[in-house]
């Protein structure tokens, strides 16, 4: 078939995983820019490009690091690798971002606005963990006042609002748990089985990292180790333990280059070193968790897929996947959607082992998806593949699907925001009485001992109420029986049975 120039083409990917030594210290560690550097550097090379590839990118996207901040982190990275005449930018808090970027930057190769794209990122939170431990910040590069802080491409939002704060939601690992324990209510698991499941989803991953040279963690750990809690693996937020959570303290970077198809082949890269990008959908959920109906389900998932099946894409001729696994239930709910078994031990649905075990680089893991992908379909080039990315509390979502061959009808992209923002909004009022349980979470100090429970329940009329627990003898009946559906008391914010 003749392939249009302006088609967008994966051409170079490049992945650095630096892990840990029992004795390394700080000073032995790398910094964010050797690893985003070195990232490209790889993926420079892997395209197998001719020409001078690296002076001919028009842009530089620097994925938005959590340990790693600088003015303008991209032109860093382009003056360590000596480009001189490129653009840069930076972009906000999101795992979905990589994926995003593969369908915002394939609409601008087709329309002409650019040629080639490197997109980079790393993290070094690993290291940052030795620095302080060693009783020093992290004295990583950065830029002086001379450099201007780049905008990032989107918008940064607030993630929660002031009730979910105020009531001890304060990052991913406080929250996903509500969506977990909400999800095992509705399919009627006992919280053993619950376990059980959890424990031989995340042993599947684990083993699929033990093949994955850029893994963080190697040696897979049994599904009986994963769930239960020990010394070593301590329970962090009921259902989740160590071992169920993504593992950020890594040291890992990644990148991809997409080009036009003209601008491939005039720099020489050998067509079975392209990958293309088929077809994408974006979307957000409800931005704050109060307003969802249902704490364990995505309408922005349930649009995106739709709009790819119109696309013509269906989930028996995807091959490989690669599906956003920060936790658990966010691979239950994408598994839903697909129509597949989250749980087959055939359709493991990750490349790369998923965050905990190939590691969790914070914003950039999706760009090692993409890398993973790219790699998989070099080597089985009749194959789809599908990645999905995720950001925040399951708010944004980008699923895109790859193939070795061009797509007959060009790169095809929709933006499906219209379909979720028609969904209802959940009614909430915070307030003192009698409340029935939704979901809830109790949360673990470093030590492993409970400390307090978020309890998400609803009023009698059904608005939804935000409150806590501190009391023993609630946390430890959260975490031995069934709760969620049970009637209870807020009494000045504090939940009681």
């Amino acid at each position: 078939m003749t392939i249009s120039p302006r088609t967008p083409v994966i051409i170079g990917v490049g992945q650095i995983t630096d892990r840990p030594s029992p004795t390394a210290s700080y000073a032995e560690r790398p910094e964010p820019l050797d690893l985003m550097a070195s990232a490209l550097e790889r993926a420079i090379a892997d395209s197998g490009a001719t020409g001078n590839l690296g002076d001919k990118l028009d842009e530089i996207v620097a994925i938005g690091s959590f340990t790693w901040k600088t003015a303008d982190p991209a032109l860093l990275v382009a003056e360590r690798l000596g480009l001189t005449q490129v653009r840069t930018r930076l972009t906000p808090t999101g795992g979905n971002i990589p994926q995003k970027l593969v369908h915002d930057t394939s609409k601008r190769i087709a329309a002409g606005e650019v040629d080639l794209v490197a997109v980079v990122g790393s993290e070094a939170m690993h290291a940052a963990s030795l620095a302080r431990r060693e009783g020093h910040k992290p004295t990583w590069v950065t830029q002086g006042p001379e450099v201007p802080a780049l905008t990032p491409i989107e918008e940064e939002r607030i993630p929660l609002t002031a009730e979910e704060y105020g009531n001890g939601l304060t990052q991913p690992v406080e929250v996903y748990p509500l969506f977990e324990n909400a999800r095992r209510a509705r399919l009627g698991w006992s919280l053993t089985h619950q376990r059980q499941m959890l424990g031989q989803l995340w042993a599947n991953f684990a083993q699929v990292a033990s093949k994955n040279p850029y893994a963080w963690i190697l040696d897979p750990p049994s599904a009986d180790t994963i769930a239960t809690p020990s010394p070593s693996n301590r329970m962090v937020s009921f259902p989740y333990t160590k071992l169920l959570v993504a593992n950020l303290p890594v040291d890992m970077g990644a990148a991809y280059i997409i080009a036009s198809y003209e601008t491939a082949i005039s720099l020489g890269v050998p067509r079975d070193r392209m990958v293309f990008p088929q077809a994408g959908a974006d979307a957000t959920d409800h931005w704050f968790v109060s307003d969802r109906p249902n704490l364990d389900d995505s309408p922005a998932m349930s649009a995106i897929w739709n709009q790819l099946k119109a696309f013509g894409v269906h989930s028996d001729e995807l091959a490989h996947l690669d599906l956003y696994s920060c936790f658990p239930t966010v691979v239950q709910c994408a598994s839903d959607v697909l129509g597949i078994d989250a749980f087959s031990t055939e359709r493991i649905p990750t490349l790369t082992g998923g965050l905990t075990f190939g590691g969790g680089p914070g914003n950039n893991y999706v760009t090692h998806s993409i890398a993973a992908m790219v790699d998989r379909l070099r080597a089985n080039p009749d194959d789809t593949g599908l990645v999905t990315g995720l950001g925040w509390f399951s708010t944004k979502h980008a699923w895109g699907t790859y193939a070795a061959t061009p797509p007959t009808a060009g790169f095809q992209h929709a933006n499906v925001q219209d379909v979720v923002d028609a969904q209802p909004l959940c009614p909430r009022r915070q307030g003192d009485g009698e409340v029935r349980v939704e979901s809830y979470t109790v949360v673990h100090g470093r030590d492993g001992q409970a400390s307090h429970a978020v309890v998400v329940a609803r009023h009698t009329d059904n608005a939804r109420v935000w409150s806590k627990a501190t009391e023993p003898a609630v946390l430890e009946t959260f975490e031995i029986a069934e709760t969620i559906g049970l009637t209870g008391h807020i009494r000045d914010g504090q939940f009681s049975f």
